[in-house]
C-alpha cells in the first residue's frame, strides 16, 4: 500500500470503527455491509461523511459497487487523483 493509500485507508478504518456494530479489525479485505453490520442506510451516510470529508462525488453505480474496505480506500483513492 502506497503512503496515500495508507493514510486512505487509516481514515477509512477509523470512520468504520465509528459506524461498526461489531468490534473487529479493520482490513482491506473486510466486507463492509456483511461483516460490519453496516445496514444501506449507514453506507449511504459513510459515503456522504468521506465525499465531505475528501472533498469527492461518488457516482451512484460507483457506491454501490463497493463491498469492502479495500474498494472504498481505492475508489477514494481514484476518485481524488481524478
Amino acid at each position: 500500500m502506497n503512503p496515500d493509500r495508507t493514510a486512505i485507508f487509516d481514515r477509512v478504518a477509523a470512520i468504520l470503527k465509528a459506524h461498526a456494530k461489531e468490534d473487529i479489525p479493520i482490513t482491506a479485505d473486510l466486507r463492509i455491509a456483511a461483516d460490519l453490520a453496516i445496514d444501506s442506510v449507514e453506507m449511504f451516510d459513510l459515503v456522504m461523511e468521506i465525499e465531505d470529508l475528501y472533498d469527492i462525488s461518488f457516482p451512484i453505480e460507483e457506491a454501490s459497487a463497493i463491498d469492502t474496505v479495500g474498494s472504498l480506500v481505492d475508489a477514494i483513492s481514484r476518485l481524488s487523483n481524478a
